[in-house]
């Protein structure tokens, strides 16, 4: 049973677990530029998806992250290291560069790349229940 659970629960949901963790993060990037988007000066943000997949992955194989130069990013602060500018929408005058139909779009299409994670691991948890009924009886 355990060669079973070992192949339904292989490398697939801890991968589906880090990306839906990053997609969390990138929906709050999204969600704080539609509530700023009349702040005066407020620039937009998005979040390097690539570079946070890569380092949650590194974290994992390694345990920690290494800085090896002194001008690097310091990623063992969770702060906002992997939060760049969005360049996407044009600055207005008052310095705010949010282009709310571009942002309300990232949104639907990030909440739904999360959806889709979402739903691969309950799926596995589905085939995990049947195995589990299986092996009972």
């Amino acid at each position: 049973m355990s060669d079973l659970i070992d192949k339904i629960f292989d490398r697939t949901v801890p991968a589906i677990t880090k990306s839906l963790d990053v997609y969390w993060k990138r929906g709050e990037a999204l969600t704080s530029n539609v509530a700023n988007a009349e702040t005066p000066g407020y620039r937009a943000v998005d979040l390097n998806f690539a570079g946070e997949l890569e380092q949650a992955f590194e974290q994992g194989r390694n345990g920690t992250i290494k800085m090896t130069h002194e001008k690097h990013i310091d990623l063992q602060s969770q702060g906002k290291s992997h939060f760049v500018a969005d360049l996407s929408g044009m600055t207005k005058p008052d310095g705010n560069n949010v282009d709310l139909d571009i942002q309300m779009g990232k949104l639907a299409v990030n909440g739904g790349k999360y959806s889709q994670g979402a739903s691969l691991i309950r799926k596995k948890l589905q085939m995990m229940r049947m195995a589990i009924r299986q092996a009972m009886r």
